[in-house]
């Protein structure tokens, strides 16, 4: 076993199966969903990339509130989201920062699967190439590497690592890796692992997860890490 499953393996057993990405099936608060749901519906799919994108620079616990607005307001499909106005939908996802710029990048998204995509997000997602739906989306006002990529990995369920900071902190302390260049994690990762979507998705929860409680950005607690207990990361070893 190579030593970025032994991580997983360390992770999963810590904190078990995350539940990640939480979507809404009933009511309007997103859940976290422990046994795995491949069979998504139009509606959570599309709630899906809109936490993506209103996750940027931003806990989730404030997506989560403008998501559960979004639901109030019975505005989780791109039709209604194109028609809002502008003003009103910055205010209805204030809660996630940024949101005058955020509500452009949410109305530009659905404009685009109305026009581009008439058979509808859903379709779009299953029936695109991986490269050429990544391509896609990075065409796309507002949406980076890292937003196409959760995306791609949750939303269209296709094999495609996240290489986010907490990913990149986290591997660069363990001492894995010799860039810190986002394609640079993403090739070592989807070179070394098999290109498995329930894995990627779980390893990715599970990275956020130890990032958030362990290996802070700031004061990370590497005497009560579980990888650093198992003497597995080069930063605790010096610590």
């Amino acid at each position: 076993m190579n030593k970025t499953l032994d991580i997983y393996a360390i992770l999963l057993k810590a904190f078990g199966p995350r539940g990640w990405w939480p979507t809404t099936v009933k009511g309007i608060k997103p859940q976290y969903h422990k046994k795995r749901r491949l069979n998504l519906s139009s509606r959570e799919i599309f709630e899906i990339c809109i936490g993506a994108i209103l996750t940027q620079n931003t806990a989730w616990s404030n997506v989560e509130k403008a998501i559960e607005n979004i639901n109030s307001a019975g505005l989780m499909n791109p039709l209604k989201i194109k028609r809002v106005p502008s003003n009103r939908l910055a205010g209805i996802i204030k809660s996630s920062g940024y949101y005058k710029q955020k509500s452009v990048k949410l109305k530009n998204f659905a404009e685009h699967i109305l026009k581009k995509h008439k058979s509808g997000l859903k379709k779009w997602l299953k029936n695109a190439d991986i490269n050429e739906l990544r391509d896609e989306l990075l065409s796309l006002y507002g949406i980076g590497p890292e937003t196409a990529d959760s995306i791609i990995l949750y939303a269209a369920q296709k094999p495609k690592f996240i290489a986010d900071a907490y990913a990149i902190r986290i591997f660069n302390r363990i001492g894995f890796l010799n860039s810190l260049k986002y394609d640079y994690v993403q090739n070592y990762f989807e070179n070394i692992l098999t290109k498995d979507v329930c894995l990627f998705q779980e390893y990715h929860a599970l990275i956020v997860e130890l990032a958030k409680l362990y290996c802070k950005k700031k004061k990370p607690l590497c005497n009560e890490c579980p990888v650093g207990k198992k003497n597995l990361c080069a930063f605790g070893a010096s610590v």
